[in-house]
């Protein structure tokens, strides 16, 4: 219960505190920077309206795709509350804590095993964080015209540790799956039988086979995680370019790739809440550091399309499932491995 409690006092801080931020770089207020995303006509908010909507079915086809490799099913209904469920417990903690419960959670309620759940949210987003630190570092790398800090262009190389960490553990579950697997089984041994610790080592052990079985796999449904993966990217930065243009920025598509993808990188990397804030300022000063109006304004457009969009959804999804399955659902969503 404390927990909860401090995880709603910090979303709510964040909030407070990412409002006074962009108010802020806004020139003071933020009144100026709605009214031009209110005035973006009709017909360019039914495009936008439609890249958004492949852009969250990208979510569905990278869950579906892992989850094929190990024999489950994912329907798209399904699969976009999925998506708006992870969008909002990951705006709960600093680093997406509740990500990986919830989907266990929420795929349990459709009868997939803890181990294929855990192992295909894992390995999807991580796959997912590999490929937008690539695409991002490579772009930086390559195109000298973006407005970065000097300070942190400088800092680039360390900046590839969180990629060199990510591909170690999924190398680590990929190729030794066994050695963790008979570790966690030993560990078993000295838990009391069929207590929270027995069920969760066991549990894991049956996860890195899993993990294992996915990234070692030549399925067909496993290439399409990876392209699907690069296709969540360029429509993401399809959206920012088309906002762009709106808004009276003229780019090329590499430099649109490059200020988008970097864009979704400080969203899934930054250390605050859903990156709320830092991600808007960060997309902003990359499309013009003297934070205009209009660059602000298509910063919280993207995010607004991309992200805040299905957080709400997704917290009456998450708490309609948590009332049908009755108390202390979620608190036990990872605790059992059928």
């Amino acid at each position: 219960m404390i927990k909860r409690v401090l995880a709603a006092i910090l979303f709510v801080l964040t909030l407070v505190l990412a409002y006074r931020l962009l108010a802020y770089f806004s020139g003071g207020s933020l009144l100026p920077v709605l009214g031009l995303i209110a005035a973006i006509p009709p017909r360019h908010w039914l495009g936008l309206g439609v890249l958004t909507i492949c852009f969250y079915l990208l979510d569905w086809v990278r869950f579906r795709s892992v989850l094929a490799v190990l024999g489950q099913r994912l329907a798209a209904p399904y699969g976009l509350q999925l998506t708006c469920v992870s969008y909002f417990v990951t705006c709960l903690t600093p680093s997406a804590e509740l990500h990986t419960p919830a989907m266990v959670y929420m795929l349990r309620r459709r009868g997939i095993p803890v181990p294929a759940a855990l192992a295909a949210s894992m390995t999807k987003s991580i796959y997912m964080t590999l490929w937008i630190c690539v695409t991002s570092y490579a772009c930086l790398a390559l195109d000298r015209t973006i407005a970065l800090p000097p300070a942190l262009r400088a800092s680039l190389p360390f900046l590839t540790l969180p990629l060199l960490g990510l591909a170690a553990l999924l190398a680590g579950l990929a190729f030794f799956p066994k050695p963790l697997a008979a570790r966690c089984r030993r560990m078993v041994r000295n838990a009391r039988p069929g207590g929270l610790k027995d069920k969760l080592l066991s549990g894991l052990a049956h996860t890195a086979e899993s993990v294992s079985a996915i990234v070692r796999s030549g399925d067909p449904q496993h290439w399409v995680c990876h392209l699907a993966s690069l296709a969540f990217i360029l429509m993401y930065v399809a959206i920012g370019w088309y906002l762009a243009a709106l808004f009276g920025f003229t780019m090329s598509f590499g430099h649109a790739l490059t200020v988008f993808s970097t864009s979704l990188m400080v969203a899934y990397l930054a250390p605050v809440p859903g990156a709320i804030g830092v991600t808007e300022i960060m997309t902003s000063y990359m499309l013009d550091p003297r934070f205009t109006p209009q660059g602000m304004a298509i910063s919280l457009a993207l995010r607004l399309l991309c992200w805040y969009l299905v957080t709400l959804p997704g917290g009456l999804i998450l708490a309609a499932h948590a009332l049908k399955a009755g108390p202390g659902a979620l608190s036990g969503a990872g605790a059992r491995h059928d």
